[in-house]
């Protein structure tokens, strides 16, 4: 049998797996019965794993013969959000929601994992399948995954797939280079004198001197920064006050810096320390710029995504690589930083009107047709890179 036919037998599989993660979707760290079941999954194919990082999960198919190791990775958590698209399979958990395709990247590798399994004679080596937990919060199972590996001796190659929405089925890109961005989450945190409203000169108001601050710090990337090294900085939270005629005593701003240049972000953090220090000084205030996380950049080893677009061609996926990286961020930049590698996106746009093809959004919605190419794609990877001379 053939790979295509391999894969196309398993087809039922997966989407009967992406339907049941889609319905029961679990938040970051507490994804106790997506493991479950993924587990259980391992167990009927007969392959061995280990818990890693609590709800994160790592299982290998081990050959029998000598030859390389590789890695496959699937995020596996939700987002606190609630769907609002009307189907069959739709969210059963209030407040929850598969709007990133983690549903579909779990059941794909799993999909994977069982054709592999069947071709275990025409392979060398050993796979990994890497089912991450908390990859939409810092601080994720990343980590602790690459430091796995590393424990059992490290891996040749290492291989992530992500969910392109506005991309057509049987349509992918693997840039070489960067792919994405690196994202830092960032805390300012404003320190005034609080009073009553109706006499402000008697106090100092935090969140007045906080809307200056924010201001400034949108400014940097066009007036402080290289213009040829992309960097955006979102401003997403503020916090201040508890009644309308309280002035409060602190204020805080949150949000997100998007980069490329590693030693970039500790000079841009510099900037926005000494413009947010500045202002609130000038105020009579004080004002600290915290680092709570951040995650790498995702750059892609030239040679292996080359490879892989080779093999995205024989797996039916025509390549289509953009220009331009994404600004998205993803943590597979752990294991990237670690271990030789490719981060690809693989389409499956849905055409429902009343569906949206943005990741995050409460609409996010996905063609069917889309998944069953990447587990191809997986598979294929696998036999290329580890098949027997």
């Amino acid at each position: 049998m053939d790979i295509h036919e391999l894969v196309k037998k398993h087809e039922a599989y997966l989407l009967a797996l992406r339907r049941h993660f889609h319905r029961h979707p679990e938040l970051s760290h507490r994804e106790f019965e997506t493991a479950a079941r993924i587990r259980a999954e391992l167990e009927a194919m007969g392959l061995p794993y280990d818990a890693v990082g609590g709800t994160g999960t790592v299982a290998w198919l081990e050959t029998g013969r000598p030859g390389k190791a590789m890695a496959f990775r699937a995020d596996i958590d939700a987002l606190p959000m609630n769907e609002e698209i009307d189907w069959e399979f739709r969210s059963q958990t209030s407040g929850v929601m598969h709007a990133c395709g983690h549903d579909v990247h779990t059941a794909t590798l799993l999909a994977a994992a069982k054709c592999l399994c069947e071709q275990k004679d025409a392979l060398t080596g050993t796979v990994f399948f890497c089912f991450e937990n908390a990859e939409e919060i810092a601080g994720g199972g990343a980590a602790d995954m690459v430091e796995y590996l590393k424990s059992r001796g490290g891996v040749d190659r290492v291989i992530s797939n992500h969910m392109a929405g506005a991309v057509a089925p049987f349509c992918g890109s693997a840039r070489s280079g960067a792919a994405n961005a690196g994202n830092c989450h960032w805390r300012v945190t404003v320190r005034g004198r609080g009073g009553h409203g109706s006499r402000p000169d008697e106090a100092v108001d935090p969140i007045r001197i906080a809307c200056r601050i924010l201001d400034r710090l949108t400014q940097i990337p066009s007036n402080y920064h290289d213009p040829f090294d992309p960097l955006v900085i979102s401003p997403c939270v503020i916090r201040g006050g508890t009644a309308f005629n309280i002035i409060p005593d602190e204020c805080v701003i949150e949000g997100n810096l998007r980069y490329f240049s590693v030693p970039a972000l500790d000079q841009v953090l510099a900037q926005m320390d000494r413009i947010a220090g500045g202002i609130a000084e000038s105020e009579g205030a004080e004002a600290t710029v915290e680092r709570i996380s951040s995650c790498l950049p995702v750059v892609n080893d030239p040679a292996v995504s080359e490879k892989c677009r080779e093999i995205m061609e024989k797996s039916g996926i025509r390549v289509e690589t953009p220009e331009l990286p994404a600004m998205a961020s993803d943590d597979f930049a752990v294991f990237l930083a670690a271990f030789p590698g490719c981060y690809v996106n693989i389409g499956a746009r849905s055409d429902r009107p009343d569906a949206s093809p943005v990741p995050h959004n409460s609409r996010f919605f996905l063609d069917e047709s889309g998944f069953l190419p990447i587990t191809e794609f997986f598979v294929r990877c696998a036999v290329d890179f580890l098949g027997r001379a």
